[in-house]
């Protein structure tokens, strides 16, 4: 029924020659804001921003957090429950560190341990809701840090030295590459009008670089000169003339000149301009014949959303091809504004990111009083949250007091320029804050970074279309234990099957259910903190033998690190001086792993058996474990297959197991080997006790597990519960060997659950510790009814 509605709908729009979403009665920009409403609604956008202590790490010290979470189309908390993920990935897109907190309240609390043998390196700290997995990676909140170790040349094993300097090839050739791009405004270069383009001059890593250059036509005439003003971003304006071809010559700061293809020029077609300015918004547009009517007279629609949220539509008549539109800019709030020209026939032909809106931001105003009040060890700080007319504001923010010399060369953020610019645009701004702080005295700076930018988050043929993008991950709050039951025999899920879930911690609670038609069972809304051990079981098959649990498992692998403009080469190529193969188990990343259980053979004997030496292990992942140690196995395309037929038709892939359990291809290869005890491949007969499955055989892995039981009636696991953030500490490495630099910075204070009554007033009484002489404070937050606030300010300590 469906599959003819469509095809009854796609007739009518043919013969109309307009949209099939063009049906109801209502007034042409009433139907974009209807569809755009119905859209925004249900994708309900979040973001999340981590407040850090400080802007640099070393290995041993701990990173503390506070994750604020919002409502993508307000920017307002999000002040309802909800999951919240936060994880620190390395260079080779491992996860080093993860955690799962519970927010509430639109905040969460957090910190991170790094461990004092953690690789000298350069990290990811990514943080995102379950809610924002519908989305895509692409907008989750993403910090690069380089993380230094000091002692980590004196125990690198020999293959991280050589993937080191591998890594620095690529970074050094990205450095080199340059690329670069033209963005006439709107999206057209339009003939017979003055145009004005952005362009941007940045390497491979993202990173601007300076540079000049010329527009040539195609008589080898310069029509137009530009040159880069911050960040490898400039503008200019060019008159094309109709049918002509241009090349830009452009010359990079190295001295390096090359020419690039000029966009196309468009004879017929539509030129939106907009000029923001601190009062009214100027949108022009122009038209050239071809498109319109020869009276010049065309009906046209300027729609204006923010974030989803629709602020101004309007349909205007063209006169002589020209209209001019003035907004105030209080229509709009503080951030990004998406204006699009549609026609009358609901083509959006044009389009325009601004940088509107003034008056959200919040007033943070510090005083400090003299310490005698409190005592001579503290010194009372009092804040005043206000909004811009002076109003008193509630809200929740968090502080930092640092000591110590910051490290420009890092990825810095701030609350304010994050939510406002950097979550709305795709790629990586390599200082957002400096368009913020320019707004009052120098704004067209955010107007030509925003030339270079095109709306990311939906497109409008879907939107008016109807099309909803599918909503899976829930936002509710809870954790999950979910799989499906299987018989191993049969190969066949076990409907109407009970399961049983008991909670081994000292709750010892205990959860009962039965599988669904699809052999699917799900335990949600689970509520506990820290590791959580457990154990999933179930009755036995009526032939006396177990059935298989096969688990949904969502996190640990699967991870991308992208090198970006904040990527530094890694600093440790080679080994130290000290360097020693004979380590303890508080000196290296990779030492001898504590006593474990082996896991007993469960399925008879296999064909080859693979054991994994948790010391000398080089490899890293079990794909290049299987390449390099295993016997009669075939590697084609990603896949591997044991050799020789297995099946009518050929060689198929062989099917993994972890521990007893049925996972694919991608969750086996990915696993670390260090992790692993050992591999067993089974081939022919000897897979024949994995009944139909094991047809084309079968390779199981063994994780290295304390009192493991194997695969048995009950399943043991373990999974993250939430996270118990930890109290405050000072970070100063106080190891004998530590290296610590006197002068980088060190948190010596960390409020983060600062909050503004009515009043708009919070109080801190800030600890005075021995060597702090000067202290540099960060206050950032948000209010509960709207506004973002940012501040810093340093302080003397006599």
């Amino acid at each position: 029924m469906r599959a003819k509605m469509n095809t009854i709908l796609a007739v009518l729009s043919f013969l109309f020659l307009i949209p099939a979403y063009v049906v109801s009665g209502d007034r042409p920009e009433q139907e974009i804001i209807n569809k755009l409403e119905l859209y925004s609604s249900s994708v309900q956008p979040q973001k999340v921003y981590l407040h850090l202590d400080k802007t640099s790490y070393q290995a041993g010290q701990t990173i503390w957090f506070k994750a604020y979470v919002f409502d993508g189309l307000t920017n307002t908390p999000e002040l309802s429950e909800t999951n919240l993920y936060a994880e620190l990935i390395n260079s080779d897109g491992k996860a080093m560190a993860m955690k799962v907190m519970l927010a509430d309240g639109g905040y969460a609390l957090g910190d991170m341990k790094l461990d004092t043998n953690l690789p000298d390196g350069n990290y990811v700290l990514r943080a995102y809701t379950n809610w924002m997995r519908n989305s895509g990676e692409e907008y989750y909140f993403k910090r690069y840090l380089y993380i230094r170790n000091p002692r980590y040349e004196n125990m690198i094993p020999r293959m991280d030295v050589f993937r080191n300097r591998l890594f620095n090839r690529k970074i050094g050739r990205l450095e080199r590459n340059y690329e670069v791009a033209f963005f006439p405004e709107g999206g057209n270069l339009l003939a017979g009008v003055k145009n004005r383009v952005a362009f941007k001059v940045v390497d491979q890593l993202g990173k601007g670089q300076h540079a000049g250059g010329e527009i040539l036509n195609s008589s080898g005439e310069i029509v137009a000169s530009f040159s880069t003003e911050l960040e490898g971003i400039g503008v200019f304006y060019i008159d094309p003339l109709p049918g002509e071809i241009y090349t830009a010559r452009i010359m990079v700061g190295d001295g390096r000149e090359s020419s690039y293809d000029f966009p196309e020029v468009m004879n017929t077609g539509y030129a939106m301009h907009i000029d923001s300015g601190e009062d009214v918004i100027r949108v022009n547009v122009e038209a050239r014949p071809g498109n319109v009517n020869n009276s010049g007279e065309e009906e046209i629609i300027i729609v204006a959303h923010s974030g989803g949220i629709p602020y101004y539509a309007e349909v205007y008549l063209l006169q002589d091809n020209t209209k001019e539109v003035v907004l105030n800019n209080d229509k709009f709030p503080s951030g990004i504004t998406h204006f699009t020209l549609f026609t009358r026939d609901y083509k959006p032909v044009a389009e325009r990111l601004v940088f509107t809106g003034t008056g959200d931001e919040l007033s943070i105003t510090p005083r400090i009083s003299n310490r005698g009040k409190a005592g001579p060890e503290y010194y009372e700080l009092s804040f005043d949250v206000a909004d811009q007319q002076g109003n008193p504001v509630e809200g929740i923010f968090s502080l930092s007091a640092v000591t110590g010399e910051p490290d420009e060369d890092v990825h810095k953020m701030d609350i304010l320029s994050y939510i406002l610019l950097d979550s709305e645009l795709k790629g990586m701004i390599g200082n957002p804050s400096l368009y913020i702080e320019a707004l009052d005295e120098n704004p067209q700076l955010a107007d030509h970074l925003l030339l270079t930018y095109g709306w990311r988050r939906f497109e409008w043929d879907d939107v008016l279309a109807g099309e909803i993008p599918d909503m899976s991950h829930s936002g509710q709050p809870g954790l999950t234990v979910a799989g499906r039951l299987i018989d191993p025999a049969k190969n066949e899920s076990l409907n109407n099957y009970p399961v049983q879930l008991k909670i081994t911690n000292d709750d010892g609670d205990l959860f009962k259910t039965n599988t669904s038609r699809n052999g699917a069972f799900a335990f949600s809304d689970l509520f506990y903190r820290g590791v959580i051990n457990m154990e999933l079981s179930s009755r036995r098959l009526p032939a006396n033998y177990p059935p298989v649990f096969e688990l949904n498992v969502s996190g640990g692998t699967g991870y991308n690190y992208e090198p970006g403009i904040f990527t530094k080469k890694q600093q440790v190529t080679g080994r130290g001086e000290d360097w020693s193969r004979v380590r303890g188990v508080s000196d290296s990343p990779y030492s001898s792993a504590p006593e474990r259980d082996a896991a007993p053979q469960l399925y008879g004997v296999p064909d080859q058996t693979i054991f994994i030496d948790y010391e000398t292990s080089t490899e890293r992942n079990l794909y290049d474990i299987l390449r390099n140690r295993a016997v009669g196995l075939n590697f084609e395309g990603g896949r591997v297959t044991i050799r020789g037929p297995s099946s009518l038709f050929g060689p198929t892939e062989a099917r993994f197991m972890i521990d007893g359990i049925f996972v694919d291809r991608q969750a086996f290869l990915n696993l670390y080997p260090r992790e692993v005890e050992r591999i067993e491949i089974f081939r022919g007969t000897s897979a024949a006790i994995f009944g139909i499955r094991g047809g084309t055989g079968v390779i199981l892995a063994y994780t290295r597990k304390p009192s493991y039981r194997g695969f048995e009636d009950v399943l043991e696991l373990s999974m993250l519960g939430y996270h118990e953030p930890g109290e405050f500490y000072s970070d100063v490495i106080l190891t004998q060997w530590s290296a610590y630099d006197p002068d980088a910075e060190r948190t010596i204070y960390w409020e983060p659950e600062l909050v503004s009554g009515p009043d708009g007033i919070m109080n801190v009484r800030l600890p005075l510790k021995q060597g702090a002489d000067r202290l540099r404070f960060t206050v950032e937050g948000a209010g509960l009814d709207g506004g973002l606030g940012f501040m810093q300010f340093t302080l003397d300590i006599d």
